[in-house]
This record gives C-alpha cells, structure tokens and sequence, in this order.
C-alpha cells in the first residue's frame, strides 16, 4: 500500500533523526578529529564558492552569454592584472591604499575605544558628547573632503583622517552599547572583593565587551578601505608624481573604459577585504576562547 504524505514526512524525519544521532556519536568518539573534518568541510565549501562563481563567469564570458568588452572573462583579467604589475606599478597603488586604510583604522579604533569605555562607565560625559557626536555621525565623510584638504593640506593626511573619522563612529556606537549592558552582577561581584577600577576594567568590562570588539573591529576593517577606495575616487594624493591608490585606479579606468583593469581591481580590493577579515578573525580566536564562533572568538 502507498505511504501518504504525512508517513513520508515522519519517515524523513526519523532518517533525520538517525543522522543526527550517527553524526553526533562520531563527534563523541573523536571529538578532535570531528573538528578538524568539519573545519576542512567548511573551508572547501568557502573556497568551492567562488570558484564556481568564476566557472561561471568564464563560461558565460567565452560562450558570449553577455558583452565580453563589458564583463571581460576571469581570464582575461587575470593577464590584465599580471600586465599592470609589470607595466603601470599595481603594487604602488595596492601599496598606497593599504597605507592611508590601515593608519586611518589604527586612529579610529583607539579613539573609537577610548570613547566607547569611557563613555560607556560616566554616565555625565555621555549625556553631554553624544548629541554632538550624534550630529556628526550623520554628516555624509565624503563632503568633509574640500575642508579637510584645506586645512591639512593635499597629501595623505585628510584621507588618512576621513577613514578614521569614518570608523572612529562604527567602533564607539557598538562598543559603547556592550560596556553599558555588561550584567550589573559582574561588577556588583568585582565590588564585593574589593577590586578598584583598573581591576573591574580588567576582570569584569574587558572580558564581557571583547568579544563584540573584534566583531566590530572586523566590521570598521571593512569600512575602513570601503571608505579608502570611495576617497581615493574623489581626491588622490601624488606619490612621486603620480596619483596611485586602487580607488584611483579602478575609477581611472572604469572612465576610460579599461574594464578589465577596472575589474582587476575591484577583485584585489575585495582579496585584501578578505585577508584582512581573516586575520582579525584568526586573532579574535586566539584572544576569546570563551567566545563562540559567531560573535568573534572560539573554535565554533
């Protein structure tokens, strides 16, 4: 007799059940060991990912399923890219870019910090600063760029100080919000034996609130060179008689219609997103143990 759907239902559902229960005996047996598969699993699904993207890309780019002039193969990229290292210094541009991005984020992230605990434990501070610092968080950075250029004159130090600007607002928001929810028991317990301020930061804020730092710190990574290539588009500073950075270099040539150039870039922009995501991720890890995987640190 045919099984209806609700028996095929229940039926899935206890071959579910089954592959749970198999999969978490494995896990029990050799915890270790089930890690470190799963870990494998999950990098080849990141990597498998994008390499289907750009199959499809190349497929499509070669078999003229669109303009190949507009959206040139990843192959073809791939030559361009290997052609402006040698020819038009592309280490130069990366080089610049990644210098005004990563001074721009070490300044914001301090002060981003230094005002989110700060602000965070004195209540006074924060009802006098943040009206004001709310009011500048609305203010668009980019049109701060003609100022900027004037009064600290047109090298790298007014985009270097827009990006910190920029991510001074997406640290000290978030960070700010986790100091004032750290549980009162925590401190209340700190009190009870005596520990001074110093100590509470220590014991009680800092380990509450690190986690959700380098959530942001990885967040304002990637707004620090979203804002980099968005000035660098606007105003690029000469560098031994020659304007160099990727913003300049991916709207330079998305003007002349040099798409494969332009496409170029945008994919190391996003490689260097990538890698320094990684990197502050990896590092998240080591400094919360404690940490599950989704809100910076731990081992998942």
């Amino acid at each position: 007799m045919a099984l209806d759907e609700t028996d095929l239902r229940t039926a899935a559902q206890r071959e579910q059940y089954k592959e749970l229960r198999r999969e978490a005996e494995r896990a029990d047996r050799d915890p270790s060991g089930h890690a470190r598969r799963r870990r494998i699993f999950e990098l080849a699904l990141a990597i498998l990912f994008p390499v289907a993207i750009f199959t499809f890309w190349q497929i499509g780019s070669v078999n003229g399923w669109w303009t190949r002039v507009f959206y040139p193969a990843p192959t073809d990229l791939w030559h361009k890219a290997f052609e402006r290292f040698h020819r038009f210094d592309l280490w130069g541009d990366i080089w610049a870019t990644v210098y005004r991005a990563s001074w721009g984020y070490f300044w914001g992230v301090l002060f981003g910090l230094l005002f989110a605990f700060v602000l965070g434990r004195v209540r006074i501070l924060r009802k006098m600063t943040e009206p004001t610092l709310n009011a500048l968080y609305t203010v668009p950075k980019i049109t701060l760029i003609s100022p900027f250029l004037i009064i600290f004159g047109f090298k790298d130090k007014p985009i270097m100080i827009l990006i910190a600007v920029t991510v001074f607002f997406f640290v000290w928001v978030p960070v700010q919000h986790a100091v004032m929810t750290v549980p009162s028991s925590q401190r209340e317990a700190a009190e009870s034996f005596g520990a001074n301020a110093w100590q509470e930061f220590r014991h009680v804020t800092l380990p509450s609130t690190l986690p959700q730092i380098f959530v942001q710190l990885r967040v304002a990574a990637s707004v620090a060179f979203l804002a980099v290539f968005g000035f660098e588009a606007v105003f690029t500073p000469s560098v031994h008689g020659r304007q160099k950075g990727l913003g300049f270099m991916i709207n330079n040539t998305r003007a002349s219609i040099d798409m494969e150039s332009a496409y170029a870039g945008v994919i190391i922009a996003a490689l260097l997103g990538v890698i320094v995501s990684a990197v502050i991720s990896r590092v998240g890890q080591a400094a919360t143990p404690w940490a599950n995987e989704e809100t910076g640190g731990g081992r998942g």
